[in-house]
C-alpha cells in the first residue's frame, strides 16, 4: 500500500471510531430525552380570577371544564402586601389614616378605637387587621421572615385578630406574605397540581429558604416559577446553594422562564439551573399584552411548537380573551387547553408533572475519542487538496488531545469541548462540498433518469458529510445545561458564514473543482470592472440578509408570506425544515452534475456557495442543543424530501431550456450554412 493511501486509510480510521463513539453519546442523549416526555399544562390563578370575576363565572366548575380538558396545574402566587385589601381575608390600615380617621369619626373596632383615645396609634406602623383566622399564622409567619420577630407586634389575638407591623408602606406593598390559603384548597379541591410562584428576598438565608418550601409542601407542588419587580430568583445572589438544596430536597422542579431577550432573564436563573440542573425545566409562556394580538390558532401552535422543538415541558397559559368559532370566552378557553393536549398527545408526550431532561454525564475517554474527529477532518480536508504531513497529523492529534485533558483538569471541560465542536462543525460542513468534485467537472448524464440519479448521489455524499460535523456536536457538547438552553453553544453564526467563504476560497484557487486558479498576486492587481463590482454589492446585500436572518430571533423580520409559509409547513409537516437547506443547498445539489461544463465553469463558484450554505445549516440544525435530536433528524429529513422534488424539477427545467437553447442554435447556423 503506498503512503498516501496509508496515510488517507488511517485518517478514516480514526475518523470513523471518532464517529461512532458520537454516535454512543447520541444514543445516550436520546434515551434521556425519551425520559423527559411529560408535559405540564399549567394556568395562571390571577388572571384566571380576574376572567372569572368579569364575567361571573364559577371558579370551581370553570376549573373542573379546564381540568378535565387536559389542564394539569393552577399556577399561585405570592399575596402581596399590596393586594391585601383586593381581598376578603384582610385589610391594612396605615397608622397615619387611622389617626386622621379617628379625628373625623370614632372607630368602630374596638381594639383600634381604645389605642386611638390613647393616643397609642403610630404613623410609624401599619395595622392589618386578619378576617380569616386560618390566615393568620401565614401572614404572621411571612410577615416575621421580611421585617424580623420584633417589628410585629399581635394587638387582639381572637377574631378578627389585629397585626401592628412597624413598616413603610411602599416597601410593604411589595413584601410577599406567602400562597393564599383558600387558592391552595381550590387546587386540591379540582386535584390540580401548584405551581408555587414566590418572591427572592435579598436577605434570606438557608432557613428561610427552607420555611418558603416547606409553606407549600402540602399542596401537591410541581415546578416553581419565580417572579417579583426585580426580576430575581430565591436565593439570589449569595444563597443560590441553599435554593437548589431545596429543590434537590424536595424533589420540585425549578421553572426556568424561556425569554429571547437577556434583559428579561431572570437574575440568577442560569446559576440556580447550574446548580439544580436535574430538577430544571423549561416553561413557555405569552405575555398578555403579546396574547391580545395573537389569535387562537397562532397561541395553540406555538405552545406545541416549543414543547416539541425547544423542550418545554411547562406550558403556561393565561386566558384568551377572544370568542373563537361563536364560543363563548369561557368554552374557547377549554378548547384551547384540549387542542394543546390533543396535540401534545398526539406528538408522544403525555400529561402531569413535568419531567425535567434526566441528568447524565459522558466518559471524558469517549468525549477524548469524539474529539479526535476535528484534527482527522482538518487533515481529510488539506489531503483532498493535495497536502499530506503525517508530523502535522501528529501535532494536530497531540494538540487535541491535551486541549481535552487540561479541560477538565482545569474544570472548564466544557468550553474546550464547544471550541471543538466549532471547529468540527466548520471543517465537516466545508469537507462535504469538498467531497463532491464530480459533480463540478464530469460531463452531465445522457437522460433525465440519469441526471437525477447523479443528483441524488451528489446529495447523499454532501449531506451525509454534514451529518459527520452534526454527530460531532451532538457527541461534544450534549450535556443537559445546553440541553435546557441555561448554557448555550456559542459560535453558531461561524458554522453558518464560515463555510460558504471557504467554499468559494477553495473553488476559486484551487483545481479540485476543475477550474485552473488564477494567480492571487495578479488578481489582486488587475483592475475592478463595474460589473465585479455589481456583483460584489448583491453578494454583501445577499450575505446581510443571509447573516441577520439566522437565528432564532433574527435582525431582519420575515414577510406576512413567509410567515404564512412556515406556519403552514408546521401544519402539514410536523417539523418546519429550513429554507436554507430545502430551497438552495438540496436544489443545487441536485442540479449541479445535470449542467453543462461551460455552465459549471461559469457559475459553478455560486454552486459551492449555495451547496456549502446547505452543509453548514444542516450542522447548525443540530448546534440548537435545546432541540430534541428526533426533531432535528425530521426537520433535515423533511427539508430533503422537499429539496430533492424541488431538484428534480430544476432538473426537468433545465434540460428543457438547455435543448430548446441547442436546437435553436443549431437552426441558426443551418441558416448561416
Amino acid at each position: 500500500m503506498s503512503a498516501p493511501r496509508r496515510y488517507r486509510l488511517t485518517l478514516t480510521v480514526v475518523l470513523a471510531l471518532a464517529l461512532l463513539a458520537a454516535l454512543y453519546v447520541a444514543v445516550v442523549r436520546e434515551r434521556k430525552e425519551l425520559g423527559s416526555r411529560r408535559v405540564e399544562i399549567a394556568l395562571d390563578y390571577q388572571d384566571f380570577s380576574a376572567l372569572a370575576s368579569s364575567y361571573g363565572y364559577d371558579e370551581e366548575q370553570f376549573l373542573i371544564s379546564l381540568r378535565r380538558a387536559g389542564l394539569t396545574s393552577l399556577a399561585i402566587s405570592e399575596e402581596l402586601g399590596g393586594n391585601i385589601d383586593g381581598g376578603s381575608t384582610a385589610a391594612l390600615i396605615p397608622g397615619q389614616q387611622l389617626i386622621a380617621q379617628a379625628k373625623l369619626q370614632p372607630i368602630s373596632e374596638p381594639t383600634l378605637a381604645a389605642l386611638a383615645r390613647r393616643n397609642a396609634l403610630s404613623p410609624s406602623e401599619l395595622y392589618l387587621v386578619v378576617f380569616d383566622e386560618r390566615e393568620v399564622a401565614r401572614y404572621r409567619a411571612a410577615l416575621r421572615e421580611h421585617l424580623g420577630p420584633h417589628a410585629v407586634r399581635t394587638l387582639h389575638a381572637s377574631h378578627p385578630t389585629i397585626l401592628a407591623i412597624r413598616s413603610q408602606i411602599d416597601y410593604f406593598n411589595n413584601l410577599g406574605l406567602g400562597l393564599p390559603r383558600a387558592q391552595l384548597a381550590l387546587a386540591g379541591k379540582v386535584k390540580l397540581f401548584v405551581v408555587p410562584r414566590v418572591q427572592n428576598d435579598e436577605r434570606f438565608g438557608e432557613p428561610q429558604i427552607a420555611r418558603v418550601f416547606a409553606g407549600f409542601a402540602h399542596a401537591r407542588p410541581s415546578t416553581v416559577v419565580f417572579f417579583g419587580q426585580r426580576n430575581e430568583v430565591l436565593g439570589f445572589p449569595d444563597h443560590l446553594d441553599d435554593t437548589a438544596a431545596q429543590f434537590k430536597k424536595t424533589g420540585i422542579n425549578f421553572g426556568s422562564i424561556e425569554t429571547y431577550d437577556k434583559i428579561q432573564v431572570q437574575k440568577g436563573n442560569d446559576g440556580l439551573a447550574e446548580k439544580a440542573i436535574e430538577r430544571t425545566t423549561r416553561v413557555q409562556a405569552i405575555s398578555k399584552t403579546e396574547l391580545d394580538k395573537l389569535d387562537f390558532n397562532t397561541v395553540v401552535a406555538r405552545y406545541l411548537l416549543g414543547v416539541r422543538e425547544r423542550n418545554v415541558r411547562v406550558v403556561y397559559l393565561r386566558p384568551f380573551l377572544h370568542e373563537q368559532n361563536g364560543l363563548s370566552i369561557e368554552k374557547t378557553n377549554v378548547e384551547m387547553v384540549r387542542q394543546i393536549r390533543d396535540g401534545l398527545l398526539a406528538r408522544g408526550f403525555k400529561l402531569g408533572r413535568a419531567t425535567p431532561v434526566p441528568g447524565f454525564r459522558i466518559n471524558p475517554v469517549v468525549i477524548a475519542i469524539v474529539s479526535l474527529a476535528v484534527p482527522a477532518i482538518l487533515m481529510l480536508l488539506l489531503e483532498a487538496f493535495g497536502v499530506r504531513r503525517p508530523q502535522t497529523a501528529y501535532v494536530a492529534f497531540g494538540i487535541d488531545l491535551l486541549l481535552v485533558v487540561a479541560g477538565y483538569a482545569a474544570h472548564h471541560d466544557l468550553l474546550v469541548r464547544k471550541v471543538l465542536a466549532l471547529g468540527g462543525a466548520i471543517g465537516f460542513a466545508t469537507i462535504a462540498v469538498a467531497a463532491i468534485p464530480r459533480a463540478f467537472t464530469q460531463q452531465p448524464p445522457d437522460g433525465y433518469g440519469e441526471s437525477l440519479l447523479a443528483g441524488l448521489r451528489t446529495l447523499a455524499v454532501a449531506t451525509l458529510w454534514s451529518l459527520g460535523g452534526a454527530l460531532v456536536v451532538i457527541g461534544l457538547v450534549s450535556t443537559p445545561l445546553l440541553m435546557e438552553e441555561i448554557d448555550r453553544f456559542a459560535g453558531v453564526k461561524a458554522v453558518i458564514v464560515l463555510p460558504p467563504i471557504f467554499a468559494f476560497v477553495l473553488y476559486v484557487y484551487t483545481r479540485r473543482f476543475g477550474n485552473e486558479p488564477p494567480d492571487v498576486r495578479a488578481s489582486a492587481l488587475s483592475p475592478v470592472r463595474v460589473y465585479q463590482l455589481a456583483i460584489l454589492a448583491i453578494l454583501a446585500g445577499a450575505a446581510f440578509v443571509y447573516i441577520s436572518r439566522s437565528g432564532n430571533q433574527s435582525d431582519v423580520s420575515p414577510s406576512a408570506f413567509e410567515i404564512a409559509l412556515r406556519s403552514n409547513l408546521t401544519a402539514v409537516l410536523g417539523v418546519r425544515p429550513r429554507f436554507k437547506e430545502f430551497v438552495i443547498g438540496f436544489p443545487l445539489m441536485m442540479l449541479l452534475p445535470t449542467l453543462r461544463l461551460e455552465h459549471k465553469r461559469l457559475v459553478g463558484w455560486l454552486f459551492a456557495i449555495g451547496i456549502a450554505i446547505g452543509t453548514s445549516d444542516i450542522v447548525d440544525t443540530f448546534s440548537h442543543l435545546h432541540t430534541p435530536l428526533v426533531a432535528s433528524f425530521t426537520r433535515i429529513a423533511n427539508g430533503a424530501v422537499i429539496g430533492i422534488a424541488i431538484g428534480a424539477l430544476a432538473i426537468a427545467l433545465y434540460r428543457a431550456i438547455d435543448a430548446r437553447t441547442v436546437a435553436a442554435v443549431s437552426r441558426r447556423r443551418s441558416r448561416a450554412a
